[in-house]
């Protein structure tokens, strides 16, 4: 006897759903496990921008100093004497610290350096600061350092904060004040939109400190679109 209609109608209808259900757990397993690999390389970029720091701060800061980008083209000049901590951070491509172009772009943003042509070989190109897409990550900004050590009641070579300003440019390397380093981010995941991990309500962050570790910090803890130069990421700049 031939089955009613309606019950294989119904029949199709289940395993239509099944297999909709199945595809759907797969989709997002997928994107779930393509978002932590995501992440772990985005962290694994910050690590590397760590010890590129620590070889940068060893060479040219002889131990001492944290030097900034003075004189390269587009930084420090005459024409743009400022500059933000994504071109603190492009230092480590321009000496060939890092020469990797990659290691600047976060895997889960859309930044797109072009293979390092937007990072310049030996400046900010066109003589101009950074775009955008040229590091996914905030940094220490020429005006960065003055505000840690304010915040912190520190001295600069052991005179009065009236001192920080001057040394807190571009046109001069920053002495290294000991402010707890440890404690103190030196980097962050970028908070130009869109952002990097997810969104505001639901998305997350990775902050690099000082001693080379990283830290996930979620939306409950920071604003995601607008944590960098706030709250504890207050001295960090695009």
């Amino acid at each position: 006897m031939d089955r009613p209609r309606g019950d294989t109608v119904a029949g199709l209808l289940i395993a239509v759903a099944v297999v909709a259900l199945v595809a759907f757990l797969l989709f997002y397993a997928v994107r779930s496990l393509r978002e932590e690999a995501r992440g772990i390389r985005c962290r694994g970029n910050l690590t590397r921008l760590a010890i590129g720091m620590m070889t940068y701060l060893n060479e040219y800061g002889d131990g001492r100093f944290h030097p900034w980008p003075v004189g390269r083209t587009g930084c420090g000049t005459r024409a743009n004497p400022r500059f933000g901590g994504a071109e603190w951070l492009a230092a480590l491509y321009w000496t060939k610290i890092i020469p990797d172009p990659r290691a600047f772009l976060c895997p889960a943003s859309v930044d797109d350096n072009r293979d390092g042509a937007e990072l310049g070989l030996d400046g900010c190109p066109a003589n101009k600061p950074l775009s955008e897409d040229a590091v996914s990550y905030a940094g220490m900004g020429d005006v960065s350092w003055g505000i840690l050590v304010a915040n912190h009641g520190a001295s600069v070579d052991g005179g009065s904060l009236e001192r920080v300003p001057s040394y807190a440019t571009s046109r001069l390397p920053v002495p290294h004040v000991h402010v707890s380093p440890p404690k103190q981010p030196m980097a962050c995941d970028d908070t130009e939109d869109p952002i990097n991990h997810g969104r505001r309500a639901s998305g997350s962050m990775d902050v690099l400190f000082f001693d080379g570790h990283v830290e996930y910090w979620t939306h409950e803890r920071v604003d995601l679109e607008r944590g960098v130069g706030t709250g504890e990421l207050e001295h960090l700049r695009n």
